[in-house]
This record gives C-alpha cells, structure tokens and sequence, in this order.
C-alpha cells in the first residue's frame, strides 16, 4: 500500500495569522492541514491527531518561534514527529541553531515555488518512516560511525541528527591523521566513515587512501562518505579516485543521511 494513498496530516505552526493562512492555502491540496500560534494548542493537535510533520515558521521575531519549538520539543520527539523550520529569510545561525535544537531540516520559503516546499515535506515524511523501520527493527545489531570533521559545530551538528537512531553509536575524530589512527588502532569497530574533506594536517582523500593502503583487510572493505561542499565533477571524480565509496553535499539532507547510513551500515550486509 502506498504510505501517500491517504493525506498526511501536517501542523503548521507560526504567530503571524496571514503566515499561517497563506501556508495553508498552499499545503491544503495535498495534506490535511492544522494551523497552531501556541505551543499550548501544538501539544493539543499532537495529542489527538496522527501528525506526520511539524512545520514552524520563523517570522521577524525568530526568537518566539525557537522559543516556541523549545516548549513543545519533548512532546514532539517522543511522538517521533519530524520539524522543519520554514524561514522568510535565509540566515546561516537560524539554520546552525534549528539543527542544534533537534529539527530535521530548514529551508527558506518561497513564494510560488509550492512543489518545492511539499517536496521538501514528502521528504521528511519518508524518512521519519524509514527511520521508524531501522528503530523498530530487530535484526540489526549496534553499529559505530566515525565522523571526521574539524569544525566542532559541525561534529555536534551530526551528533544532533542522529540521536534519535537506535543501534548506532557515533565516534568522532579532528582531523583525517586522528581518523587513521583511531582505524588502525581497531580497524573492525566501524561500520562506516563520514569523512570531511578539508582538513589541516591530513585532508578527507589523504586520510581515505591511508586507510585504503593500511595492512588491515577492513581497509580495503570499510565504506567511506565524504561530507564536502564541493560536489563539482572533478571534486567527486577526486573523492572516488582517493578510494571513497559515495560522498554526501553539505549542508546535509537529513533524508540522504539516513539513506547512506541504511545503505552501508545494514542494507549492504543483510
């Protein structure tokens, strides 16, 4: 059965009544909507509809809708439904500080552009789901992800993305000569590397042929994502030249993220 054969129900949620009213408008063909301007009316409509994705929109005052998420937060997370925050204006520290605070994805809107917000939705509703199916699954057995990046925000961002997957633990290393050495010290702990590309004192691809040309057997079987910002062709064809299996555009997509990790972590060894 199609999981979209039905409306998904989608609650909207934003202080500014012509915001909210506008919002609707555009999301109503395709979803049963619900609009809420209090965190009061937010646990309510989560209390007694099957929500399928929080939308928050940040609106001049971007503090009351942080402020906002930051009340309804816990009710949210333990139903296991999805945030997106949906600004007017783009803002790199609105977006840094949505993902800090647990949503699975910002995006800025735009007027007459309504396919690419219900994409942009459909996205989420498909991960949440596939998420529920890798948490509810009994099969797998924990698996370890080292994360390679030397920007601490960027680390931490990872980490808050990934919380709520159970059976996954997270590793982390500075640096592509940290990465090596944490391998090589216990090449058969990891089931996968999210590798940085621009690093000090070892780069992503120099840090990935180390790896590829280590004695150990898991060298040349571990799977390796670049996390990079450069996806032109010449910097992915250098990525799987070094010896990486697949590689990943930064800001990250939450629904891709959780792809790859299916992909190498369980689906590649079922």
């Amino acid at each position: 059965m199609d999981n979209f054969s039905e409306k998904k129900h989608v609650l909207v949620v934003s202080k500014e009544p012509r915001v909210l009213a506008e919002i609707k408008m555009e999301l109503m063909k395709d979803y049963e909507v619900s609009i809420a301007a209090t965190s009061t009316a937010v646990i309510s409509i989560l209390k007694t509809q099957k929500t399928a994705v929080i939308l928050i929109h940040i609106g001049e005052n971007r503090e009351n809708s942080f402020s906002l998420y930051g009340e309804i937060s816990d009710v949210a997370k333990g139903m296991k439904v999805p945030v997106i925050f949906l600004a007017e204006k783009g803002n790199d520290d609105d977006e840094t500080t949505a993902f800090m605070k647990g949503a699975v994805d910002y995006t800025v809107r735009r007027r007459g552009t309504i396919n690419a917000l219900h994409s942009r939705i459909n996205l989420r509703i498909h991960a949440n789901e596939s998420e529920k199916s890798i948490t509810n699954e009994p099969i797998p057995a924990e698996k370890v992800i080292l994360v390679v990046d030397d920007v601490e925000l960027n680390r931490e961002v990872v980490r808050v993305m990934l919380a709520d997957v159970s059976s996954l633990i997270l590793d982390f290393a500075v640096d592509g000569q940290d990465a090596v050495e944490k391998f090589i010290k216990k090449p058969n702990r990891y089931s996968l590397i999210l590798m940085d590309i621009q690093m000090p004192i070892m780069s992503g691809t120099e840090a990935t042929m180390k790896i590829r040309s280590s004695n150990h057997e898991r060298g040349q079987e571990i799977p390796i994502v670049a996390m990079t910002a450069g996806v032109s062709d010449d910097e992915v064809a250098q990525y799987f030249s070094s010896g990486m299996n697949d590689y990943i555009q930064k800001p990250m997509d939450y629904a891709r993220l959780l792809d790859l990790i299916t992909e190498y972590c369980w689906t590649k060894h079922l």
